[in-house]
C-alpha cells in the first residue's frame, strides 16, 4: 500500500492521533522490515489491468508538518481510519524548517474520570482469542511462488532476440500481445489495450498478471492466436485486489503478435548454491534436499519481514474491532470528538486545493467543488453525507480512546511517569533534530497529547500480550 503524506500536523494541530500506535511501540519512524532476496529482490508490481492497481498519483509534498502523538485505538493502513483521513503510521519525511503553531485544545483523559462512562467486562480484554486474515500467513504456495519470481529473473534467451511465431509458448518467455478482458459479457474499466498501435510485452513466469492469466497462456502458439481468432484465458482477481473487481473472474481474449523464448534455470542446490551464492548456516548437509529445505525456510523469513508491519497492524485492527463491539460508550467528550473532525477536514480541504493545482481542469471536471471530492476521499456514494460520515468516524475513534482509558484505569496503569513523558519528547526531539526544536516540538503537541502518546505506546502492548493471535483457515473463508 501506498502511503499517505503527513501534512497537516502543523498547519492544523494534529492529524488522526490513533494511527501512529504500532510503529511507534517499536520506537524507530523508519521502515526497516523490507526484505531482500538472496538473489535479487523481484518486482512483481502489478502495473496492468491484470495485475493490483498502480497508484499514478502524485502524492503531495510535505507542508508544516509536526510530530503526531499516538492515540491508543488503532494502528495505520489496516484501520478505518486510513479510509477516510489518509493517516500514517509515521513521517518518513522530515519537513522543512517552518513556525510552529500553538496545540490545538485537547480532552485531558487522564485528568477526568473515564471508567464510569464505559461498560466492558474484564472477561473481555484480559484473555482476547483474535483471528488474522488468512492473506497474511505466509504459506508453502507463496514459497514457491518466490522461487518462481527468482527463476523468471535469472532466464536466458534461447535465440537472441528472435521473434517467434511457430512455436508453442512457455514460462520464462516475453510475449507482445493485445487483450481484452470482460465480465459477465462485458468489458471493464483498464481491462484491455485491444485498440493500441503497439503490443504489451508481457514476461510469462514475472507474476505481473493475476493469478491464471500467464499460466493461461502456456501452449499458446502465436501465430494461432491473432486478433481474428483469438485465445479465450479465465483468470480471477485476488479477493484483496483493492475494488469492485475483488474475486471475480475474467474471460480475456488474447491475440499474441509474437514471442521472444527463454529457458528458466532449474531449481536445484546448483542454482540456488552457486547462481545465488546463497551460504547455509551449516558446514555439512546430508542431502541436497537438506539444504534446499534450509534456503526455503530461509525465504519464508524473509517473506515474513516483508509483512510484519502489515500484520501488525491487522492485529491491533482486529484488536479494536473486537473490544469495540464488547464495550459500550456515553458521555464522550465533544471537545475530542472536534478535534478528530477538525481535523479530517482540514486534510480534505488541502488535498482538494493541492490537487485541483496539480490536475488543473480535468481533475475540477472530476471534482467541481470540495463537497463533491469529499465524498470521494472520504469513500461514499454521491448523495452520502460526508460530514455526517466523518462525525460518526470521530465519535468512533473518541470511543476507542475511552475504552483504552477506562481499562486501564481500572487496572491501575494508566499513569505516565515523568521518565516516560520526557522519554517520548526526546523520540520527537532526536527524529526532528535540526527542524524542531524540544520548544517547538511542545509548542505544537502539547504536554497533554505527549504524554497520551506515551501512553498509547504502554497500553497497546499491554493488551497485544493479553491477546492470542491465530490466522484463518482457507476454509474459513
Amino acid at each position: 500500500m501506498k502511503r499517505s503524506s503527513l501534512i497537516l500536523a502543523l498547519a492544523t494541530g494534529l492529524l488522526c492521533l490513533s494511527a501512529l500506535v504500532a510503529c511507534h511501540s517499536e520506537r524507530d519512524p523508519k521502515d526497516t522490515s523490507a526484505a531482500t532476496n538472496p538473489a535479487t529482490d523481484s518486482s512483481t508490481a502489478a502495473t496492468e489491468p491484470g495485475t493490483a492497481e498502480s497508484d499514478t498519483t502524485a502524492e503531495p509534498p510535505e507542508s508544516n508538518s509536526a510530530p503526531e502523538s499516538n492515540s491508543a485505538s488503532e494502528s495505520d493502513s489496516t484501520t478505518e481510519s486510513d479510509t477516510v483521513a489518509g493517516a500514517d503510521t509515521a513521517a518518513t519525511t522530515k519537513p522543512a524548517e517552518t513556525e510552529p503553531v500553538t496545540a490545538a485544545p485537547r480532552y485531558d483523559y487522564m485528568e477526568a474520570e473515564v471508567s464510569p462512562h464505559v461498560t466492558i467486562e474484564k472477561s473481555d480484554y484480559t484473555d482476547m482469542k483474535l483471528t488474522l486474515p488468512a492473506s497474511l500467513q505466509i504459506t508453502d504456495q507463496d514459497v514457491a511462488d518466490y522461487i518462481e519470481y527468482i527463476r523468471f529473473d535469472y532466464r536466458t534467451p534461447d535465440n537472441g532476440s528472435t521473434q517467434v511465431k511457430d512455436k508453442p509458448l512457455k514460462l520464462g518467455d516475453d510475449v507482445y500481445i493485445y487483450y481484452k478482458g470482460m465480465i459477465n459479457g462485458e468489458e471493464f474499466e483498464g481491462g484491455s489495450n485491444w485498440d493500441d498501435t503497439t503490443p504489451h510485452q508481457l514476461g510469462l513466469g514475472s507474476g505481473s498478471f493475476i493469478p491464471g492469466f500467464e499460466e493461461g497462456l502456456v501452449g499458446v502458439i502465436p501465430a494461432n492466436a491473432t486478433k481474428e481468432k483469438p485465445v479465450e484465458v479465465k483468470a480471477t482477481f485476488p479477493e484483496d485486489y483493492g475494488n469492485e473487481l475483488s474475486g471475480k473472474e475474467a474471460t480475456f481474449y488474447v491475440a499474441v503478435e509474437y514471442a521472444v523464448q527463454y529457458t528458466l534455470p532449474t531449481y536445484n542446490r546448483d542454482f540456488v548454491e552457486n547462481t545465488l551464492q546463497y551460504e547455509g548456516e551449516k558446514n555439512f548437509y546430508a542431502s541436497d534436499k537438506a539444504y534446499l529445505f534450509e534456503f526455503e525456510s530461509f525465504l519464508r523469513k524473509q517473506l515474513e519481514l516483508r509483512i510484519a508491519s502489515e500484520v501488525e497492524n491487522a492485529k491491533i485492527s482486529a484488536l479494536w474491532d473486537y473490544l469495540t463491539e464488547k464495550a459500550t460508550c456515553q458521555n464522550l467528550p465533544k471537545l475530542e470528538i472536534d478535534f478528530y473532525y477538525n481535523n479530517y477536514v482540514a486534510e480534505i480541504e488541502y488535498y482538494y486545493e493541492y490537487y485541483k493545482s496539480y490536475g488543473g481542469d480535468a481533475f475540477v471536471k472530476k471534482f467541481p467543488t470540495m463537497d463533491d471530492f469529499a465524498k470521494s476521499y472520504v469513500g461514499i456514494d454521491q448523495d452520502g453525507d460526508w460530514k455526517a460520515e466523518l462525525t460518526a468516524h470521530a465519535e468512533r475513534m473518541v470511543g476507542k480512546d475511552m475504552i483504552a482509558h477506562a481499562i486501564a484505569e481500572r487496572e491501575g496503569i494508566e499513569s505516565v511517569t515523568d521518565e516516560e513523558y520526557k522519554a517520548e519528547l526526546q523520540y520527537w526531539v532526536d527524529y526532528y533534530a535540526g527542524y524542531m526544536t524540544e520548544a517547538d516540538i511542545l509548542a505544537s503537541m502539547g504536554e497533554i497529547a505527549l504524554r497520551e502518546s506515551a501512553f498509547a505506546a504502554k497500553m497497546q502492548n499491554w493488551l497485544l500480550e493479553r491477546t492470542t493471535f491465530t490466522f484463518e483457515t482457507e476454509a474459513a473463508e
